[in-house]
């Protein structure tokens, strides 16, 4: 018999179906894809590896095999995969339980898998937020941005002028800009307009310290850094403000402020006093009337934006500014300047220490001037010594000397102890009945003086003889009535109200040394207005410096008129006045005499009180005119002068100079009359 050869198997490659194994050849009758059971295959495809078709499981013919093994059987007949596939397309199935198992996922899978889980859980909380911030969070963050933005500046009151008496002004303000940064803008300055200087910070110093004059280095540290808020500069004029502006620095504002300003300079500076860094008054009536003078600073809010601009159309508040108050001095600027000018030239005529003119109004107390020297200028108050900075015809005390004699004289002749004609003899020395022995200024021998003639020649020992009359009880009484050891009244910073102790506490040898103006001292107010008091018919006017302020309405409201306490009688006055006109026309103050007016007044000389005694003298004059109707006292104060030490020396031409003026000034005529002196010695 013939037997089958081998089937040539076919050459497997990727994708091609698994081939039909080839039959045995034995009569089993079955088909080559049999199942082992008898039953023959369904024939159903199976997948392949990859997209490599499928095949039909079946022998080709009818799947049968010959019985016998008789010539002309064939092997079974395997269709190529992709042929199959082309022809019989079929659905993949999943593979069976016999088949060929899934791939398992690989480490890259897992990766992938994770990362997009990654995002979606970023994403996640990006939704999250943007719904918590449009939503939720939305008026929060809408608040914070706008805090970020808004900027609140301060709107500077101006402080209140002074002026004199007539309006003239003598302290004011001037506008000026403090030149603020942002630091951190700085770096974007992208330079100037024509395009010469540098950029970033290095440009914007070097262009801002051309303007200001600063050092570049200085304006430089000011630039740099990552502070909001600080200064450049401060001060500056508003021209040299308007030029930093057109550099269009990024961060660089100017901020509005104001400076102090006197235009008349050092005169009444230390009247005036002057003002801190800050604005606050520090001294004279800028700090005695600080309250007035100084406003109520205001407040604005606003918008800013990232160039450091105010945003037009954004959120602003404001709180305006309330100005200070004007103030109004009964200062006469012109008889101030020409009384400083006097006693300034006779302080370096004389070489002293320091010099006082006050000039008052006889009818209301005002003080007219109150000139000093030296003085201090309240536009450069640094460039005086502290001692000068202040007033030292306020603050500094001196014993008055022979100017106090008229308190003896009023009090004596209010008395009815003396008349102006009591006679006297008059010893170059004269001792007392508890042994205190006095001396005049001048050796003499024994004279026959009225008690017209003691004042009018200023003998120490005619004036001791009279006022020995009175108690010390009463002596006290009147030196306090005529306000020595008492406040003025004008509350000025660091004025004293002088030194008057107790009578109790008095020695044996000050209770006569206080009837010719030692062993008590005052200031050069209180021995003026002594001789107002005379000029005035017996009555002490308080001193007045402010006429008054201007409300809130811009209305001129007068300060309070001074009250008058009448110290002795009107008669009694005129006895003295008359007396005072003797010691100009015929007694130690014919050097103040002026040609035309009566003039009553009196010299002072005394030892000038120092640490541990007494250094140098204190020259002095006083007086009034016209005598017979008084308008003005003058009063001038030179301390320790050199060049000379009596008063009508050193203190009579001054007086006679600021009088003549101011009765010039204040248009005061000659009242024409003729004097009736009482004698003034005897025999």
């Amino acid at each position: 018999m013939t037997l089958t050869g081998p089937t040539r198997r076919p050459s497997r490659t990727r994708g091609d179906a698994r081939p039909a194994r080839p039959h045995t050849g034995k009569g089993t009758g079955k088909a080559a894809g049999a199942d082992g059971t008898g039953r023959a295959t369904t024939g159903r495809a199976t997948t392949g590896r990859a997209g490599s078709g499928a095949t039909t499981g079946r022998s080709s013919g009818t799947g049968r095999t010959p019985a016998s093994g008789r010539a002309g059987a064939t092997t079974p007949r395997t269709v190529p995969a992709q042929r199959r596939a082309t022809t019989a397309p079929a659905t993949p199935a999943p593979p069976s339980a016999r088949g060929r198992p899934a791939p398992r996922p690989t480490q890259h899978d897992g990766r992938a898998r994770g990362f997009v889980i990654l995002v979606l859980v970023v994403l996640s909380l990006f939704a999250a937020r943007l719904v918590q911030m449009q939503g939720l969070d939305a008026s929060t963050l809408a608040e914070e941005a706008l805090g970020n933005r808004l900027v609140t500046t301060t709107l500077v009151a101006d402080r209140g002028q002074i002026t004199d008496a007539d309006g003239v002004v003598l302290a004011s303000n001037v506008e000026r800009r403090d030149i603020t940064v942002d630091q951190t803008l700085v770096a974007q300055y992208a330079g100037s307009e024509d395009g010469t200087g540098g950029t970033g910070i290095d440009g914007a110093a070097a262009d801002i310290a051309a303007i200001t004059g600063q050092d570049v280095a200085e304006v430089r540290f000011a630039l740099t850094g990552d502070r909001k808020f600080a200064y450049v500069a401060k001060g500056v004029p508003p021209d040299t403000w308007r030029e930093i502006q057109r550099l269009r620095v990024p961060g660089v504002y100017g901020v509005k402020t104001s400076a102090r300003t006197y235009p008349a300079g050092a005169v009444a500076g230390n009247l005036l006093g002057f003002t801190g860094a800050d604005g606050a008054g520090q001294a004279g009536i800028e700090g005695s009337l600080d309250d007035v003078l100084a406003g109520t600073d205001g407040s604005r809010n606003f918008e800013r934006g990232r160039d450091g601009q105010m945003i037009p159309t954004g959120d602003m508040a404001e709180e305006p500014a309330v100005d200070g108050r004007n103030v109004r001095l009964t200062i006469d600027r012109d008889l101030q300047w020409f009384a400083q000018q006097s006693v300034t030239s006779q302080v370096a005529t004389a070489k002293a220490e320091w010099g006082a003119v006050i000039a008052i109004e006889v009818e209301t107390g005002n003080i007219l001037a109150l000139a000093e020297s030296p003085s201090v200028d309240p536009n450069d108050p640094g460039a005086s010594p502290a001692e000068d900075r202040g007033s030292r015809a306020l603050s500094d005390v001196f014993e008055p000397g022979s100017t106090a004699k008229v308190v003896t004289a009023a009090a004596v002749l209010e008395e009815g102890l003396v008349t102006p004609t009591t006679q006297f003899e008059v010893p170059y020395r004269y001792t007392t009945s508890n042994g205190q022995t006095f001396r005049d200024s001048h050796e003499h021998g024994v004279e026959k003086r009225t008690f017209a003639g003691v004042l009018a020649e200023s003998s120490n020992t005619g004036t001791v003889q009279a006022g020995q009359l009175l108690s010390k009880e009463q002596r006290y009484d009147y030196l306090t009535r005529f306000g020595i050891g008492q406040p003025s009244g004008l509350e000025f910073p660091g004025e004293t109200r002088g030194i008057l102790a107790q009578p109790d506490d008095w020695d044996g040898r000050q209770q006569f040394a206080v009837l010719f103006g030692q062993g008590v001292s005052t200031n050069a107010l209180q021995a003026t207005n002594v001789f107002a008091t005379i000029a005035n018919d017996g009555v002490r006017m308080s001193p007045r410096l402010v006429d008054g302020v201007a409300g809130e309405d811009g209305l001129f409201e007068e300060a309070p008129a001074s009250q008058g306490t009448q110290v002795v009688s009107p008669e009694t006055a005129a006895a003295v006045r008359t007396m005072l006109e003797s010691a100009v026309d015929d007694g130690t103050g014919t050097l103040a005499a002026i040609p035309g007016y009566r003039v009553a007044g009196k010299t002072g000389t005394a030892q000038a009180p120092a640490p541990g005694g007494y250094s140098g003298y204190t020259g002095s004059f006083i007086g009034m005119a016209p005598a017979d109707d008084p308008k003005i006292v003058v009063g001038v104060v030179i301390q320790r002068p050199t060049n000379g030490y009596y008063g009508g020396t050193v203190a009579g031409p001054v007086f006679k100079d600021v009088m003549s003026f101011a009765l010039q000034d204040l248009g005061i005529p000659p009242t024409g009359t003729t004097p009736t002196p009482y004698p003034l010695t005897w025999e």
